[in-house]
């Protein structure tokens, strides 16, 4: 008896260190098919994929564990990333550009939006009905709004008033965020601004401000499609996470393609995500103009000249330090 009691207890203690060992390697093979990947956004249009790929825990079966971050502007996702509290970063191309200028060794990766005459414009400048300005002549002397320093609102201001002969130095320059410059136009504190999606189609619909439209696209040349929107990461990550990278942008190209397929869900998640109401959520559109997520070192060269146009560069920048190309 003695002798059978032990083997009984022997063989569930193997069994137990069996299902034990099984169940800890289930874990570990779990904890290896999700990669962590720490993404830093400011909310706008191009992110509504990535929102509703999160929502839906497309970015999971992709193998990719994705923590999302939203700061105010540009140059505040270059510094979640400069900083080491982010992985890869969404805005537009003037920040990592500054931040490359600036030694910050960042590169574009892949791209999220492009404009292109005549109709697919996804920057506006804007003034409200009190402000008495009726074209971009009228911004000389008036307060005029941009989202960041150094942001690409800044290009688009600086490039849409060459046009009429006014320079940047010829309107008082007000730095407010995105979220709050339809409160600024609607009593006053502002007289016009640069604006983007979701932003602008509420604007658009408020009555109190009386919207006039006076120039739309980040550069006032658009024949060719100019790029507004990218996604990027240090020279390091890029380098240790080619996969990564493209499982991420696969999981965004697939979710972005539903919502263009779909124009029901796509209002849906305009209203949802990027805080529309309903009546404004039917004019938005993704800036969608070439379907690949493909950034290329000619698309970049064309943003590099205009802003030495407009004085935002002073040294000479050799574009293949901008860009790494890994859209899937």
């Amino acid at each position: 008896m003695p002798r059978l009691f032990g083997r009984r207890i022997g063989c569930k203690i193997a069994a137990v260190l069996v299902a034990g060992a099984a169940l800890l390697g289930g874990i570990s093979a779990a904890g290896a098919e999700n990669t962590k990947l720490r993404f830093a956004y400011l909310l706008a249009d191009s992110d509504l994929p990535i929102l509703v790929a999160q929502k839906n825990g497309d970015f999971a079966k992709a193998g990719l564990d994705v923590e999302l971050t939203e700061v105010q502007g540009g140059p505040a996702v270059v510094a979640a990333i400069a900083s080491g509290s982010a992985d890869v970063g969404y805005a537009s191309p003037v920040p990592p550009i500054n931040a490359r200028i600036n030694g910050i060794n960042v590169k574009m990766v892949m791209a999220l939006g492009h404009e292109v005459d005549p109709d697919k414009k996804f920057s506006w400048l804007v003034a409200s009905k009190a402000s008495a300005i009726a074209d971009l002549a009228g911004l000389k002397g008036k307060k005029v709004a941009v989202n960041a320093n150094g942001s690409l609102c800044v290009l688009t201001l600086s490039d849409h008033m060459a046009k009429v002969g006014l320079k940047m130095e010829d309107v008082e320059l007000v730095v407010l965020p995105f979220p709050q410059q339809e409160a600024a136009l609607e009593q006053g504190a502002i007289d016009a601004t640069c604006t983007v999606n979701p932003f602008f189609s509420s604007i658009a619909k408020n009555q109190a401000i009386g919207v006039k439209i006076l120039a739309q696209g980040v550069l006032a040349d658009e024949r060719e499609p100019v790029l507004n929107d990218v996604i990027f990461a240090t020279d390091e990550f890029i380098a240790k996470n080619p996969d990564t990278l493209k499982a991420f942008g696969k999981v965004i190209f697939d979710a972005r393609q539903k919502l263009l397929a779909d124009k029901g869900a796509m209002e849906a998640a305009a209203t949802e995500f990027l805080g529309l109401t309903p009546e404004a959520a039917k004019d938005f559109k993704l800036p969608v103009v070439k379907p690949e997520l493909t950034i290329s070192e000619a698309e970049v060269q064309v943003l590099l000249d205009a802003m030495k146009r407009a004085g935002m560069l002073t040294q000479e920048v050799p574009v293949k330090d901008m860009v790494s190309n890994m859209a899937p």
